[in-house]
C-alpha cells in the first residue's frame, strides 16, 4: 500500500510539473 501511494504522489507531482512547464512554454 505504501509503495502504491508513493507512486501516485510521484505521478501527480510529475504531471503537475509537466503541466506547469507546458503552460509557461505556451505563454
Amino acid at each position: 500500500m505504501s509503495g502504491g501511494v508513493d507512486s501516485s504522489v510521484a505521478a501527480a507531482l510529475l504531471v503537475e510539473a509537466g503541466y506547469d512547464v507546458v503552460a509557461a512554454t505556451m505563454k
